[in-house]
């Protein structure tokens, strides 16, 4: 149903919601709140020992007055409560003219605000209030992410409107079930999301809803399994330490491990689909190259799709020296190309045996003469339907996708019963931790000096930021100038997204081989770049990005023999800054679950990644219990050959779309 359907949307609006990715009143509904506020409980002052907020009921009792000093404005009324010490309270609004003036004398109203002890009086510093029938203040109240014109008040009110019209269909639990595991239905689950009755409710409901959701999307996996099962004739013949022995390095057990696990299953009478799942650094790809090289020697095509221009240079010049020795063909494809037709006319002929690129190896006009094993690298940042578009490029296919996004080990170990997956749980030899420094802006000479005796040890240097041209300080533009003029004698480059992928490529090449000092750039940096000189990683407005995003920028460096460091400049250093969490653990697994756990309880993209409409799960905050009757209920389940779980939505899902990639 269409979000215009709710009484109070209309385009204006639905626009303004469709910024933050709902369109539909499903959307809306199973939009989660970030936090919670615990408005319910009614207090008198004297009972305040605190500076946290509360609840309160206080009749207005003075006019409104409002004085002007300066650009400053300030709006206050007074309040009488009989057990208070001074019995005044005055409460007050800063630079807000509007706001107080819908208060009534001698009207009762609910406030939700902090109160502190003045000379003669009590003050409480632009409170929150509604009419004393409002819910607003007097429940536990949900907090929602927002954008530009839309409020949390607003998005409550269009809650209530979108749960009366909850679907059906996405119940799709029969009541047997749910009444054998004690189980609440997910419209109700969902009310209680939205409006909480009591936190006990609340924590009850929000497991019962990441439970249902992960145990919907185990019986899928096992089901479109066993659908999507195809037949084989793939025969790969190699002898593994010959191949090994021409590496500059020697894999660790666990890359060993995981590689022996995908030839096998490439190997095997039916077609392989693993996910790969290893921290920033662990040697993911280096893996995937070697079974790619396999592949060729044995006469069929590999591909390897990545999300961005910069990383595809960087994977295809990094490998061609490996390439070279086993006398395999490997061309690179961007949108960029200048030789697009060449290389496709050479991949229909088979004449290139790997091809590494971005989307631009799934459009129409790429086709292939003997496909049989496609990579997909930082799958997170492809849809399901361009992952499936790579894997359709051949008649049967081999298929593995890489992620960074870590997963629990507890739920690993029950998903790899289900599903092919390879976990690298070890980073390769020598590989030091990476030494994280929180820095204050007003510290950035300390930075300098280091910066230089950095360089003046011949090695080399990332700075990034967020934004390319903006009034921002700490722009690249601004960086630029600022870093020019401090180190004149190094060679300094910039490296951004809206480059033409000539200069990217030019750049980057200069960089690697030790060409430039100081490459200051946006993310673009954040995936597959591996320079081992490079040991300092510097991240202005640290406190702008996602924990795991920094964690990715800083496995930039500590690629070589170097002593490595990460430097995080904030204007806020202080001991509660999140940025902390860096400074304290190199763990992308810690990292991700304290990044999920600063940021609130919204939707968190599913690691599976293998349907259409299907819920997102939060994997990262399940407990042990949790994850454990999950796979209690699956097992239930699927002994009685899914009776009592209503599949239809994923066999329609499968009659769409011929070839489904599991993960």
């Amino acid at each position: 149903m269409d979000l215009t359907a709710l009484r109070g949307i209309g385009d204006k609006k639905s626009k303004d919601f469709k910024r933050l990715g709902i369109s539909s009143v499903s959307d809306l509904y199973n939009y989660y709140p970030r936090e919670y506020e615990d408005r319910s409980k009614l207090k008198n002052i004297v009972d305040i020992a605190d500076n946290n907020k509360h609840f309160f009921i206080w009749r207005i009792s003075s006019r409104l007055y409002q004085k002007n000093f300066g650009k400053m404005t300030i709006s206050y009324v007074y309040v009488y409560e009989e057990k208070s010490e001074f019995g005044k309270i005055r409460l007050i609004w800063f630079n807000d003219r509007f706001t107080p003036r819908r208060l009534v004398r001698g009207r009762e109203y609910k406030f939700y605000t902090s109160v502190s002890k003045k000379n003669a009086f009590y003050e409480a510093g632009n409170p929150l209030f509604c009419d004393i029938d409002d819910d607003e203040i007097g429940s536990i109240v949900s907090i929602y992410p927002l954008t530009r014109g839309i409020s949390n008040k607003q998005i409550r009110q269009f809650m209530g409107q979108a749960l009366a019209y909850f679907d059906k269909r996405e119940e799709i639990l029969s009541d047997n079930i749910l009444e054998e595991f004690s189980l609440n239905k997910r419209c109700e689950n969902l009310r209680e999301i939205h409006f909480p009755t009591s936190i006990a409710n609340l924590t009850e409901a929000k497991s019962q809803i990441k439970l249902v959701d992960l145990l919907k999307d185990l019986c899928f996996l096992d089901f479109l399994k066993k659908m999507t099962k195809f037949s084989q004739d793939t025969h790969l013949s190699y002898k593994i330490d010959n191949i090994l022995s021409e590496l500059s390095f020697t894999l660790t057990r666990s890359q060993r491990k995981v590689l022996e696990e995908i030839l096998d299953d490439c190997n095997s009478p039916y077609t392989a689909n693993r996910l790969l799942v290893g921290d920033v650094g662990s040697g993911k790809t280096i893996v995937a190259i070697v079974v790619m090289i396999i592949f060729a020697l044995n006469g069929y095509q590999s591909a390897m799709m990545v999300p961005t221009e910069l990383l595809a240079i960087q994977q295809f010049e990094k490998n061609i020296e490996l390439f070279d020795k086993f006398n395999v063909k490997a061309a690179l494809l961007t949108g960029s190309s200048k030789d697009k037709e060449e290389i496709k006319k050479a991949i229909k002929n088979g004449e290139i045996d790997i091809l590494i690129g971005t989307h631009a190896l799934i459009v129409e006009d790429v086709e292939f003469y003997n496909l049989k094993f496609v990579v997909n690298d930082e799958q997170h940042r492809f849809g399901v339907s361009q992952r499936q578009m790579l894997a359709l490029k051949g008649e049967v296919v081999n298929y593995l996708t890489m992620t960074a996004t870590p997963i629990p080990r507890t739920l690993s170990l029950k998903i790899s019963e289900i599903i092919d997956l390879s976990i690298i749980n070890e980073l390769p030899k020598g590989r030091k931790p990476i030494e994280t420094k929180l820095l204050g802006s007003d510290k950035i000479e300390i930075l300098y000096e280091n910066i230089e005796r950095t360089i003046k040890e011949n090695r080399q240097i990332y700075v990034v930021t967020n934004n390319i041209d903006s009034d921002d300080k700490n722009s690249l533009e601004n960086l630029y100038g600022i870093y020019k003029k401090r180190f004149p004698q190094f060679k300094i480059s910039i490296l951004h997204g809206k480059m033409k992928a000539k200069d990217k490529e030019d750049i980057l090449g200069d960089f690697n081989d030790g060409k430039i000092d100081i490459l200051l750039a946006t993310t673009v940096i954040e995936v597959g770049i591996d320079v081992a000189n490079a040991n300092t990683m510097i991240i202005y407005n640290a406190n702008n990005f996602g924990l795991s995003t920094l964690h990715q920028l800083r496995g930039r460096v500590g690629r070589g023999e170097y002593e490595s460091y990460c430097y995080l400049i904030s204007d806020n250093p202080s001991p509660s800054n999140k940025l902390n969490i860096l400074v304290e653990s190199n763990d992308g697994f810690e990292i991700a679950k304290k990044d999920y756990e600063k940021r609130g309880g919204g939707k968190i993209l599913s690691y599976l990644q293998h349907g259409k409409n299907l819920s997102t799960v939060d994997f990262l905050n399940m407990s042990k219990d949790e994850i454990e009757k999950c796979f209690k209920i699956y097992e239930r389940l699927k002994d009685g050959n899914y009776q009592g779980i209503d599949l239809t939505y994923v066999e329609e899902y499968f009659r769409e779309n011929k070839r489904i990639i599991l993960n």
